[in-house]
């Protein structure tokens, strides 16, 4: 358990609990989903399919306000969060959800300068407990706690603090605090785990951490940890207290993780099989996506994945990045207007997919409309590649027509984590586009490896052609196109 902690796994939670949010929001309040029924972004009620909630939208606070450089271990970055948080309360996104103990609090903490208002929020949380005894034990701060993992895991003891903390400002309830310290506590551990798929041994290095960093109440949490390890969220399905309840929902999301297995053949699609209510799932998702890192997140997922406050899958990918590197590039992706390839060769590759003249396969060139298209109409793009923010933008197409896939053409297994997995979700996102009647642009730097890789093995996925002849007729197509080793063998059967 000591591996540096990677941009994607990072990336990951916030990615990972913003879908799983998105995911649960259309299952809220219903019985638990029966194991082999797929979990669909479906919307409900006041949220569109893919739109998150209540509970991505605090989590934000906290994200935002560490991406801003705010400190969360001071008073000052305390305020920042209550600020956001704040922000949130009053704008439309409150109208749709929020807890019944968070509303009160939020609603009595009055308008005030920035300065103070974390105490603010403090003393309201804490005048509420003293009124009504035992009514601050709701999962809201767990919840949003992941974004204190993301900015403090490389300082425990401070992360620990910060969680116990900014929990109080709205839970004035000791399980309430810990449960999200114990929370950072597994984040932390699976964002440095070397084998995420040993999930005894991510569970060890939870259990000696909570020892280590929570001691007086160690032996109450590692007692819950050790009970829900292995179990089903389905088992605290209406339990007394209910899931609302931060030690219930804990459990809940720490057995959805635990007890749910991880494929031997591609160990990342263990992050796609779990699926609660928004609150557990949201909870769950963040711990997942620190396991398995951005790179597993299903495309479709990210594709619809929307919410407070007016952000998208690229805008969290920003977020993540800005406290992983402690501050922001504005000449570097992700934040940059224009990723520039201008010392690469073959930009100007083109063609018409051999299997579907639907798919057009080109190198940056085309992608920055520097270029002619055949057919002219482009109505969805796969970016194979890192793309600017506004080097797709002469497309004018709708935010869920564009995806950018995480690919590193090597053959290094570091650089391209769960790559079959990866390659197979591009194919299936140029498949979800095209039957939607929409014509795609597959698109890399020059179309040499990524591009015929991804091509090649829609063609194997959904036209029924023979790994060996999709990825030869691919290459006669571009004939630059030379795929790298690695990529080449992903298109090829197990």
């Amino acid at each position: 358990m000591g591996q540096v902690v990677t941009a994607d796994r990072m990336t990951g939670v916030l990615i990972g609990a913003a879908c799983a949010d998105a995911l649960g929001a259309g299952y809220e309040f219903g019985a638990p989903v029966p194991a082999d029924r797929p979990v669909t972004m479906r919307g409900q009620g006041a949220f569109e399919p893919g739109e998150w909630t209540d509970d991505t939208a605090q989590l934000l606070a906290i994200a935002i306000a560490a991406a801003d450089g705010a400190d969360l271990r001071t008073t000052e970055g305390e305020d920042a969060v209550a600020a956001h948080l704040q922000d949130w309360y009053q704008s439309p996104a409150r109208l749709k959800d929020i807890g019944n103990h968070s509303s009160a609090v939020f609603r009595e903490v009055a308008t005030l300068p920035v300065p103070g208002l974390g105490q603010r929020f403090r003393a309201v949380a804490d005048a509420k407990e003293a009124r009504s005894p035992g009514s601050s034990g709701g999962n809201g701060a767990l919840m949003r706690t992941a974004g204190v993992a993301m900015a403090l895991h490389s300082d425990p003891e401070a992360m620990v603090r910060a969680a116990l903390r900014l929990a109080s400002m709205t839970h004035a309830d000791d399980l309430s605090s810990q449960a999200c310290a114990v929370w950072c506590i597994a984040i932390r551990a699976a964002l440095r785990s070397d084998d995420p798929s040993d999930l005894a041994s991510l569970a060890a290095a939870v259990d000696a951490d909570v020892a280590t960093y929570l001691p007086v109440d160690a032996d109450y949490w590692r007692r819950v940890l050790a009970e829900s390890y292995d179990t089903s969220p389905v088992d605290y399905y209406r339990s007394h207290p209910s899931n609302g309840y931060c030690v219930t929902t804990l459990r809940a999301a720490w057995g959805a993780v635990t007890g749910t297995p991880v494929p031997d053949d591609q160990p990342g699609r263990h992050l796609q099989l779990g699926g609660d209510t928004d609150t557990v799932a949201c909870v769950a998702g963040a711990l997942l996506g620190a396991m398995w890192g951005y790179s597993a997140v299903p495309l479709q997922w990210r594709r619809r994945v929307f919410g407070w406050p007016g952000m998208r899958d690229a805008d969290l990918i920003r977020v993540a990045d800005a406290i992983h590197r402690g501050g922001v590039d504005q000449s570097t992706w992700p934040h940059a207007a224009h990723q520039s390839y201008s010392g690469w060769r073959g930009r100007d590759a083109l063609a018409v997919h051999p299997h579907d003249d639907g798919v057009v396969l080109s190198g940056s060139d085309a992608a920055y409309g520097q270029q002619s298209i055949p057919g002219g109409r482009i109505d969805a793009v796969v970016s194979l590649c890192r793309v600017g923010t506004d080097d797709l933008a002469h497309f004018a197409l709708a935010p869920d027509d564009r995806i950018e896939v995480r690919l590193i053409d090597t053959s290094s297994a570091s650089d391209n984590p769960h790559l079959r997995l990866v390659m197979e979700e591009a194919a299936d996102a140029v498949a979800a586009y095209r039957a939607e009647g929409k014509r795609v642009l597959l698109h890399c730097v020059a179309a040499q490896s990524r591009t015929p890789s991804v091509a090649a093995l829609y063609s194997v996925r959904h036209c029924g052609i023979e790994p060996n002849v999709a990825l030869q007729q691919v290459c006669d197509a571009l004939p630059a196109a030379s795929p790298n080793p690695a990529l080449a063998a992903a298109v090829r059967p197990a």
